[in-house]
């Protein structure tokens, strides 16, 4: 009986050390953390969607490097501590998503959540920046620099993106 006990205990130690280190791996950030966006990426941008509901129209966007922080390991806080610090935000490299480079942004106290995915690509003669959300990468909308670009595409699909089906 003590040599099963013995050996219960051994392999449930070797599961838990198993289990932690694999959850360590997977949370580290992949790639390199930015303390600026790509200069490219930055400006003024519009889709022209209706985000699966109501009429289509012309939203804009800004993207800038206002309150980008390199990521460093800090504490996350809770309550009015975390209002402090919630006004910053990081971004980092990922790997290859649906065969594409993205920017990772989340919030600097997001403790859960996917955050958002940036992606600037150029199809055909037009760049478009691609935000994405999830833990699948969906495409929220496709962004370009003029609304008359913006209203001639449409929701356009690109290959490799994976989108929702609204």
């Amino acid at each position: 009986m003590k040599k099963v006990l013995k050996s219960l205990l051994i392999a449930m130690a070797f599961l838990i050390a198993i289990c932690t280190l694999g959850t360590t791996a997977s949370a580290k950030s992949t790639g390199y953390s930015y303390s600026k966006l790509p200069k490219s990426m930055t400006g003024t941008w519009y889709a022209y969607t209706n985000f699966g509901y109501g009429k289509k129209k012309v939203y804009k966007i800004h993207v800038n490097n206002k309150n980008l922080r390199k990521y460093k390991k800090h504490q996350i806080y809770y309550g009015k501590k975390a209002e402090k610090t919630s006004k910053y935000w990081t971004a980092t490299q990922t790997g290859k998503l649906h065969g594409y480079r993205w920017i990772h942004t989340y919030g600097w106290q997001q403790s859960a959540g996917a955050g958002s995915y940036y992606n600037l690509h150029k199809f055909g003669k037009h760049k478009v920046l691609t935000i994405a959300g999830g833990a699948d990468g969906a495409v929220d909308a496709h962004y370009y620099r003029s609304k008359s670009v913006a209203k001639k595409m449409g929701t356009k699909r690109y290959p490799k993106f994976v989108y929702l089906d609204f």
